[in-house]
């Protein structure tokens, strides 16, 4: 027993010494054969396969090789340690049992399998040991041929030691079992470690107190700042003051286990960094506890929104301008859908809706359209739809116009524009927008009837300028001629011969008068009347308007009288208020009684009025007659009476009066006379007033200088008239040219003193005549007169800018022409 002592000392020298079990066991093998008196035996461990099933892993085996093959599988595993799976043995009865195995008579032992491979060395007998250490199978130790057998008392003897070994062996499995706990826990946090650093995202642990016991590096990426610094501070110190208190609270909960442990709870927030930038992170925080469920720390995952939440920003921002745009934009935006069975829905419509089909765009028609449809009128409802369906099925931009039936506001027009989209569903979704044009319709047709009034004013304009032109071509011979004869000095006239030929020209006159108020009244009715308002003297020009009625006053026996409240002054035309007053003058002296008085007021109304009346003692007016007083060619039944007019002198009076920003009112009683009351700007300073040269058609005094007149002419009469005229400025040489050419050939062989055209040749123009004339340098003095019928203001204007010097109407003025003849004249040219 001392041996046996001793050699379990050895052995637990060597290990404790060594803790290397095949050195150990090396060693401890002969001695245990020797004790054992075995020829060959092994130490092995016990290990367990996947399915728990035992096999054994030698530590130690005796060399038995019995040929080359045998040694080298020896030696080549004798380090790594030869495995024994086959538990048809001997041994594995042992291990299957876990009993010891004595088999003294080993080659017909049943439990001995298929015997043994040719060559190995020969088994008699077999002790098969299961160590046990507690109740775990740890090692077992197999022994064999030992003479005569083994016994228990062997077994016995040996136990010790067999106890000891089991002890190393169980070392030998604890220490590997701890240094493989121990590699799988450094394995563990090295790829813990690599998840935690390399992860995309943030990581943070978070003490109860909201200190950072643990950061990675992308969460320091995240805030800015370095790991240490970290690892100094709390959470508090890098949020946004608006969202501590939301974080200390998910804080709180997670340290009372108040949320689940599973997926943890998430929020929006914000991280202060160094360079004062806000950034917006999403945070999942959980709360990891010991095995006692005590709390550790809290884990907060934190991923980078801040490009995302800018966007959602950028998007609501836009969303919210769009839906602001589409609100206020004057019409209706709108998505309309027809899915594949013809059903009709409005995803989207702009608030517009409500004004244009009168229906919420957030109602009902966003499921049904035809409470949209139905507002179409009935008429127009099949066109519409068709051409909507025809688009759809093209694919082609949509645009109609028509009309809807409103409960509230009735009737109006909209235009619709759309273009269609083809869905994956196979729906068509239209994105269009309507619009009022009811404005636009009425304007179009109020455009269209102010074309029509347009043209038929310029129909008219045009009638009344050939009727103008046409009948003061002959009226040029009837006046002018008379005129020579009344003003000729040199034959003069016996009384009655004066007075008919004075019937002649007032009668002329009259005709002249009735032409120049038609046109009159057609230029303010088309606007083209240009007037120039001044400050005019209202006692001078009631004393001019005087002298030209004055003649018709004493051949009626009335007269006339003004009554001034000082020197005041109007803003007006001069020309169209003298207009006015001889108007309303001619007909208080026509329509006056023998003896009767003609009364003409000016007072000051107020600091910007003055009013002018004109008071007469006739016949006076009924109500009926006052109704239509200012109605063109209406004379009231004065054209029953001998009395002279055409019936538009008021309708002009009043136009021209309101052109000048005045008024005009009457008063009349039948039998009692009437007052006809203008109204009128006031002005501070009157304009100088206009000399009047007097009528002579006295001969002109001989002159040593000649003259030449060039007269450009198609009219036979009004070249006569021209003819005579010129025969009372003795010296003048009258050339006449029938055409236009006649007169560019005849002013380019011999230049005249002066060039007199008519506007209407019968070849050209008398402004393509200028034209022609306009570059030669022989003419460039000459002036130029224009001598025609038409008197339409724009036609005078641009004969005017085209480059003749004057413009006289026919019938012309005979001693205005003469006028005019005279002062060109007598202007000295050079080279002449």
């Amino acid at each position: 027993m001392s041996e046996l002592g001793a050699l379990i000392r050895q052995l637990q020298s060597r290990f404790v010494r060594s803790a290397e079990p095949h050195r150990v066991f090396d060693a401890l093998l002969p001695e245990l054969l020797r004790l054992g008196q075995s020829e060959y035996g092994f130490i092995a461990e016990v290990w367990r396969d996947t399915d728990g099933g035992p096999y054994l892993k030698i530590f130690t085996l005796s060399n038995i090789a019995w040929d080359a093959d045998s040694r080298a599988m020896v030696e080549r595993e004798r380090i790594s340690g030869m495995e024994f799976h086959n538990l048809q043995t001997l041994f594995g009865a042992a291990l299957v049992t876990e009993e010891p195995v004595i088999a003294n008579d080993a080659p017909n032992d049943p439990r001995s399998g298929g015997g043994l491979p040719p060559g190995h060395t020969a088994l008699n007998t077999f002790l098969g040991v299961p160590l046990h250490y507690g109740s775990e199978l740890v090692g077992m130790i197999g022994l064999a041929n030992r003479q005569p057998g083994y016994d228990e008392a062997l077994l016995t003897q040996l136990d010790p030691l067999f106890q000891s070994m089991a002890g190393i062996i169980a070392s030998v499995q604890i220490d590997r079992q701890r240094r493989a706990a121990e590699s799988a826990l450094r394995v563990s946090e090295e790829r813990w470690r690599r998840s935690f650093e390399m992860a995309g995202a943030g990581i943070a642990q978070t003490a109860s107190d909201g200190r950072l016991l643990e950061v990675n590096a992308r969460f320091c990426d995240i805030v800015g700042r370095p790991r240490q610094q970290l690892l100094s501070m709390r959470f508090q110190e890098l949020t946004h003051p608006d969202d501590i208190a939301a974080d200390e609270d998910l804080l709180r909960r997670l340290v009372a286990g108040a949320l689940p442990h599973e997926g943890g709870a998430s929020h929006e927030k914000r991280y202060l960094r160094p360079d004062g930038s806000i950034l917006w992170v999403q945070i999942i925080a959980s709360a990891a506890f010991d095995a006692q469920g005590r709390f550790l720390h809290a884990v907060t995952v934190v991923l980078d929104i801040d490009q995302r939440r800018h966007a959602q920003v950028a998007l609501q921002e836009r969303e919210a301008l769009f839906t602001k745009l589409a609100d206020r934009v004057p019409g209706v935006l709108l998505q309309f859908n027809v899915d594949t069975q013809g059903i009709a829905r409005v995803p989207y419509a702009s608030r517009g809706l409500r004004e244009l089909f009168e229906l919420e765009p957030d109602g009902a028609v966003r499921n049904d359209a035809r409470l949209m449809i139905e507002r179409v009128a009935k008429g127009q409802r099949k066109r519409v739809w068709e051409t909507l369906e025809r688009a759809g099925q093209e694919l082609t931009a949509w645009s109609i116009e028509f009309e809807v039936d409103l409960p509230v506001r009735g009737r109006r027009w909209v235009e619709a524009h759309g273009s269609p989209e083809r869905l994956p569903d196979g729906s068509t979704t239209w994105h269009g927008y309507i619009s009022d044009i009811t404005e636009r319709k009425c304007a179009d047709a109020a455009l269209v009837s102010a074309q029509a009034a347009a043209r038929a004013n310029e129909a008219k304009t045009e009638f009344l300028s050939r009727m103008s032109h046409e009948l003061r071509t002959p009226l040029n011979a009837v006046l002018g001629f008379t005129q020579l004869l009344l003003g000729d000095p040199q034959a003069p006239l016996q009384d009655g011969q004066r007075a008919r030929l004075g019937h002649i020209e007032r009668a002329g006159q009259h005709l002249l008068a009735m032409i120049g108020d038609v046109l009159d009244l057609s230029r303010i009715e088309t606007g083209s009347l240009l007037l120039t308002l001044q400050a005019i003297s209202v006692r001078a020009l009631v004393d001019e308007s005087f002298a030209l009625v004055l003649p018709t006053a004493r051949a009626g026996g009335v007269t006339l009288l003004q009554r001034a409240s000082g020197n005041l002054q109007v803003q007006a035309d001069p020309t169209r208020l003298r207009q006015v007053l001889v108007n309303l003058l001619s007909n208080a002296v026509k329509y006056n009684r023998p003896g009767g008085q003609v009364v003409v007021e000016t007072e000051a109304v107020d600091e910007h009025t003055v009013r002018l009346a004109v008071t007469d003692t006739g016949t006076g007016l009924t109500p009926s007659q006052q109704m239509h007083l200012f109605e063109p060619f209406n004379r009231l039944g004065a054209e029953r009476s001998s009395i002279e007019g055409t019936g538009l002198g008021l309708a002009i009076t009043l136009r021209l009066v309101e052109l000048m920003n005045g008024r005009i009112s009457v008063h009349s009683q039948p039998g009692s006379g009437s007052t006809f009351g203008i109204e009128l700007p006031r002005a501070q300073s009157p304009s100088a007033p206009t000399e009047v040269t007097a009528v002579n058609l006295v001969p002109a005094a001989a002159d040593s200088t000649s003259h030449s007149v060039l007269y450009a002419e198609d009219n036979r009469l009004n070249i006569e008239l021209v003819q005579q005229l010129l025969l009372l400025r003795s010296g003048c040489e009258l050339r006449v040219a029938h055409n236009g050419r006649e007169a560019i050939a005849s002013a380019r062989s011999h230049p005249p003193d002066l060039l007199l055209i008519d506007m209407h040749l019968g070849d050209m123009t008398g402004l393509d005549v200028l034209a022609a004339l306009r570059n030669d340098a022989a003419l460039a003095h000459v002036p130029r007169i224009a001598l025609s019928a038409d008197a339409l203001p724009q036609n005078v204007r641009a004969a005017r800018e085209s480059g003749f010097d004057e413009y006289l109407t026919k019938p012309v003025d005979v001693a205005e022409l003469l006028r005019c003849l005279d002062r060109h004249l007598a202007v000295k040219r050079p080279g002449r």
